[in-house]
């Protein structure tokens, strides 16, 4: 078993992460990444980002190569292994993992938070290359085209209602008997002329050979479709915590303005958190204030 040490260990190599090991080290903070996959996150599995400043166009994998490189230059280290126990009250935090034991004095939550997938056949071929799970990020590359979106809570309505005006078409496949989005959303829905409902109804198959071609439904037979946009729920990624840190509705960690959790010394940053916008952006802009924040307390700590 591997024994590390550090100022500031932040676990989950995503935007948010990987932003806050830059801003940490810049700080002067002997800092670590813990990743137990690889690091991006939910980027890696963007075909194409057209939103993130400096890149008119650019693929996930290929900013997540360029934000690990980035740690890399501030000399930071990123650990791939995977969590089996954390204790993160007191003033040391501490953190084993199957090859590795880690303590350190703060850290950074930021694994995010994984879309709940449909589950049919073809979906897995179609990860970031025709399907989707944000209207706001990928909703561009299908102007004029027809899509399926999956869902009918407000996450799937609202998706609807950003999508309309750019596509030609929308079919919405609602596993339910009815929508469970709020009525005000609902009723702009039913006024929308490009838009077909389909409720009792679930996406059984994924169609394509190369790019995707069409959406098979229970009942309703095949949809031609060159996308699909996925809103049935996310899952944050908080199960190895135990309940050690305060959540918020949903599984989210509850932090405040300074994105500190309710345990001294713990922060949370990205889409692991109760927030309203989860971007990329917005998810590197959190790494950078939770960072700020672990470099105060650090110091704090030490004086």
């Amino acid at each position: 078993m591997t024994k590390r040490e550090c100022d500031l260990l932040i676990i989950g190599a995503g935007p948010a992460g990987m932003m806050a090991s830059i801003y940490a080290s810049r700080a002067g903070l002997r800092t670590l990444i813990l990743e137990s996959t690889g690091a991006g996150g939910q980027v890696l599995s963007t075909a194409e980002i057209d939103n993130f400043p400096g890149f008119t166009s650019i693929s996930g994998a290929e900013l997540a190569m360029k934000m690990s490189e980035q740690t890399e230059v501030c000399g930071v280290e990123t650990v791939y292994d995977e969590i089996t126990e954390i204790t993160l009250t007191g003033k040391t935090k501490q953190v084993v993992c199957h090859d590795t034991t880690i303590t350190a004095k703060a850290v950074i939550i930021a694994t995010g938070a994984s879309p709940r997938k449909i589950g049919c056949e073809g979906e897995e071929r179609f990860l970031g290359a025709g399907i989707h799970f944000c209207a706001l990020c990928d909703g561009a590359f299908y102007k004029d085209k027809d899509i399926v979106v999956a869902g009918g809570g407000n996450s799937a309505v609202e998706e609807v209602l950003y999508l309309s005006p750019l596509v030609k078409s929308i079919t919405v496949a609602n596993a339910f008997p009815g929508f469970t989005a709020f009525t005000s959303l609902v009723e702009k829905l039913e006024k929308l002329p490009n838009v077909k409902v389909f409720h009792n109804t679930e996406i059984k198959k994924i169609i394509g050979d190369g790019k995707l071609t069409g959406v098979e439904l229970s009942g309703a037979g095949v949809t031609p479709a060159s996308g699909v946009f996925v809103a049935i729920g996310r899952k944050p990624n908080t199960d190895f915590l135990g309940g050690s840190v305060e959540l918020a509705t949903g599984g989210y960690i509850a932090v405040n303005k300074k994105l500190e959790t309710n345990i001294p010394g713990v922060f949370g940053a990205g889409d692991v958190c109760e927030k309203l916008v989860r971007q990329i952006v917005t998810a590197c802009s959190d790494g950078a204030i939770a960072a700020t924040h672990a470099a105060e307390y650090v110091r704090s700590q030490e004086g």
